[in-house]
C-alpha cells in the first residue's frame, strides 16, 4: 500500500557529525536491492576436524561461485573432499579439473597439486587399515590420471578387501563410461557378482556394457535374469522389452519372453502400463487394446485406455471410455484409479485455463474450462476466479457457493472465499474464512500465505496514523502504533523500516540498525533502508559502515533516479567528508 505523504523531522547531530534536517519518505522499492555479502576469510590449509572441513567446503563453494575460473579452488575442494571421505564429490572435482586440462586450462602450478592430491591418497590409503575404500578412490585418480593399468590393481584390490559394494560399483560405472574396454568392465562386473550375486545394479551395469559393445544377447540373457528374480522391476522389463521388439518378434513371443507362462490378461496390463510411464504410448495403444478386445470385461484395460488418450490430447475419447465403466469397477484398487484418472481428465484444461488468467485472459479460461469436468473442484473454484476478475461477482459466488455444497470440509473451499473477501477488503470476513479453511487444515499453504497477506493488509491501517503522528512528532505515539501494528503482523519489513526511523529521530541510533536491518531481512527491495542505515552508523562514529551504506544506496539506484534528489545530495556530500 504506496503512500505519497511524506513526513520530516530533524536528525539531530553528535560527536564531529554535522546533520541538517533531513526528509524521510514512505521508501521506494526495487527488486535487485539485497544485503551485503559476507566475505569468507577461512584458510583451508589450517583446519584440521571434520566440522571445520566442512565450513571450508562450503566457504569455497560460495567462492566458487563468484569465481567460476579459479581453477585452484576446484583442487583444494577436491583436497577437502578427499579429506572428509566424500571420495564421488571429490572425484566430480577432479573429473572437471581434468576435463579443463584437456582444454590446456589447467596451469602447471595445477596439475602439481593434481597431482600431490593423489599421492596424499595414495598414502594415506597405505597407512590405513581401514583403506578398502580408499582403494576405490585411488582407482578412480588413477583413470584421471591417464594409467588405466593402476586404476584396474586398485579396483581389483577394492574387490578382495571387500569394500562398499556401491562405492565400487560407482567407481566402475565412471572409469568406463569414456572407454571402450568393456571386457575389462564385464570381468570386474563378475568378480562383483560372485561376491554378490542378487545385486541388480551390478546386472543392470553389466548389460549396459553388453549393449555397449553390440551384443544384445547376452544383453537379454542378463535383464532376463533380473526380471525372473525381481518381477516388479520395470526399468528391467522395459530394457527387456526394447531389446526384444528391436528383433522384431512377435507380441505374443514378447509377452511370453517377459512374463515367462503368468497370467495374460495381468501381463498384458503390466506391460502397457510400464510402456505408458516410458511416454511409448504408440506400444502401449497396441496391448492396451489386445487387453480390451481380449478380455472386454476387464476395467482396468479400459482405464488404460482412457489414459493413453488422455496423453494423446483426446480428451472427449477418454472421456466417453471411462463413462462406459462408470459403474463397473468391481476393486477398490480399479475405483481408485477410475477416480484418480477422472481427477487428472480435468488437469489439462485446467492448467491452460490457469495459465490463461495468468495473462488475464479470462473470458478464454472460461471457455476452456467448459471441457473440464464440471464437479471437479478445482475446476470449480476455476470458474470462480475468472467471473471474479470479469467483474461477474455474483456469479463467482454462486460457484463458491457450489464447491461448498460439493465439497463442505476442503479447506480450499474456504480459501477461495477468504480471497474474494480479501479483494473486496473486507478483511474481517477475509480472516474468518482463513481460521475455517485452517481447522479443517492447519498445514494448508494457501490458506496460511493468505492469511499473512490479510494480517499485512490490516497492518496497512496502521500507516497513515504512524505517517501523521511523525508529521506533529509525537514519537512516542508512532512507536506505539508500529508495535501494535507488529502484533498483527510480525513479518511486515515496512513497519521495521518505519520503527528504525522513529529510532533515529529520538537519537537511538544502536536500536535504528536493529530495526532496519530487520526490516531489510523481510524486504529486500527498500534500497531507501540503505541511506538511513548510512545516517545511523555516520552518528555511530563508524565511517566505514557508513561509507558502505551510503554507496549502496547509490548504486542500487535505477538510472532514471539519480536525479539529484535530496537524499542522493546528501549521501555524495557525506561521502566525500568521510572520505576525507
Amino acid at each position: 500500500m504506496k503512500l505519497k505523504i511524506l513526513f520530516l523531522f530533524t536528525i539531530i547531530a553528535f560527536g564531529n557529525s554535522v546533520f541538517g534536517s533531513a526528509i524521510i519518505e514512505r521508501p521506494t522499492y526495487y527488486n535487485h536491492a539485497s544485503k551485503p555479502s559476507n566475505i569468507i576469510k577461512s584458510n583451508i590449509n589450517t583446519v584440521y576436524d571434520n566440522e571445520t572441513l566442512n565450513v571450508a567446503i562450503k566457504e569455497l563453494n560460495e567462492k566458487l561461485k563468484k569465481t567460476p575460473d579459479n581453477y585452484n579452488l576446484n583442487i583444494s575442494l577436491a583436497d577437502l573432499y578427499l579429506k572428509t571421505k566424500q571420495y564421488d564429490k571429490a572425484y566430480n572435482e577432479l573429473v572437471y579439473l581434468n576435463n579443463l586440462d584437456r582444454r590446456n586450462k589447467l596451469t602447471a602450478k595445477s596439475k602439481e597439486e593434481l597431482t600431490k592430491i593423489f599421492n596424499e591418497a595414495k598414502q594415506t590409503g597405505l597407512n590405513n587399515p581401514k583403506k578398502s575404500s580408499l582403494y576405490v578412490n585411488l582407482a578412480m585418480l588413477c583413470q584421471i590420471l591417464n594409467e588405466p593399468d593402476k586404476s584396474e590393481k586398485y579396483l581389483n584390490a577394492a574387490l578382495t578387501s571387500n569394500a562398499d559394494q556401491k562405492l565400487i560399483l560407482n567407481a566402475i560405472s565412471k572409469i568406463y563410461e569414456t572407454s571402450d574396454d568393456y571386457t575389462n568392465a564385464i570381468n570386474i562386473c563378475d568378480k562383483l557378482l560372485s561376491l554378490k550375486p542378487s545385486n541388480t545394479d551390478i546386472r543392470k551395469l553389466k548389460a549396459s556394457y553388453y549393449l555397449q559393445s553390440h551384443d544384445s544377447e547376452n544383453a537379454i540373457k542378463e535383464y532376463g535374469i533380473i526380471t525372473d528374480n525381481n518381477p516388479n522391476d520395470d526399468e528391467a522389463k522395459y530394457e527387456l522389452y526394447k531389446l526384444l521388439s528391436s528383433k522384431g518378434l512377435p507380441e505374443k513371443d514378447i509377452i511370453k519372453q517377459i512374463y515367462k507362462d503368468r497370467n495374460l490378461a495381468e501381463s498384458l496390463y503390466n506391460l502397457a502400463d510400464i510402456l505408458i510411464k516410458n511416454n511409448n504410448i504408440t506400444d502401449a495403444k497396441k496391448y492396451t487394446q489386445m487387453l480390451v478386445t481380449k478380455y472386454p470385461d476387464d476395467v482396468n484395460g479400459y482405464i488404460l485406455l482412457a489414459e493413453i488418450y488422455k496423453k494423446e490430447g483426446k480428451l472427449k475419447e477418454s472421456y466417453e471410455v471411462l463413462n462406459k465403466i462408470r459403474d463397473k469397477a468391481d476393486s477398490n484398487e480399479a475405483i481408485a484409479k477410475y477416480n484418480v484418472l477422472l481427477a487428472t481428465l480435468s488437469s489439462q484444461p485446467l492448467q491452460e485455463a490457469n495459465s490463461l488468467m495468468a495473462t488475464g485472459l479470462y473470458a478464454q479460461a472460461l471457455e476452456v474450462l467448459k471441457t473440464a469436468d464440471q464437479e471437479n473442484l478445482y475446476v470449480i473454484l476455476a470458474q470462480a476466479r475468472a467471473n471474479y476478475f470479469l467483474s461477474q461477482k455474483q456469479k463467482s459466488l454462486d460457484y463458491l457457493n457450489k464447491a461448498m455444497t460439493l465439497y463442505p470440509n476442503n479447506s480450499d473451499v474456504f480459501c477461495a472465499f477468504a480471497y474474494i473477501y480479501h479483494k473486496e477488503n473486507d478483511l474481517d470476513s477475509a480472516e474468518k474464512y482463513i481460521k475455517e479453511a485452517l481447522k479443517i487444515n492447519p498445514d494448508n499453504k494457501t490458506a496460511n500465505d493468505l492469511m499473512k497477506i490479510v494480517k499485512k493488509s490490516q497492518a496497512d491501517r496502521y500507516v497513515n496514523r504512524i505517517i501523521s503522528a511523525f508529521e506533529s512528532q509525537n514519537y512516542t505515539e508512532a512507536m506505539r502504533l508500529i508495535n501494535e501494528a507488529l502484533q498483527i503482523s510480525p513479518d511486515y519489513g515496512l513497519l521495521y523500516y518505519y520503527k528504525g526511523l522513529t529510532y533515529i529521530a529520538q537519537n537511538n541510533y544502536a536500536a535504528s540498525t536493529a530495526a532496519l536491518y530487520k526490516s531489510l531481512e523481510l524486504d529486500k527491495s527498500n534500497i531507501t533502508t540503505y541511506f538511513y542505515l548510512g545516517i545511523a552508523f555516520d552518528n555511530l562514529s563508524e565511517p566505514s559502515n557508513a561509507l558502505m551504506y551510503y554507496q549502496k544506496f547509490i548504486n542500487l539506484l535505477p538510472k532514471d533516479e539519480l536525479g539529484e534528489s535530496e537524499k542522493l545530495k546528501y549521501a555524495k556530500e557525506r561521502i566525500q567528508k568521510l572520505k576525507q
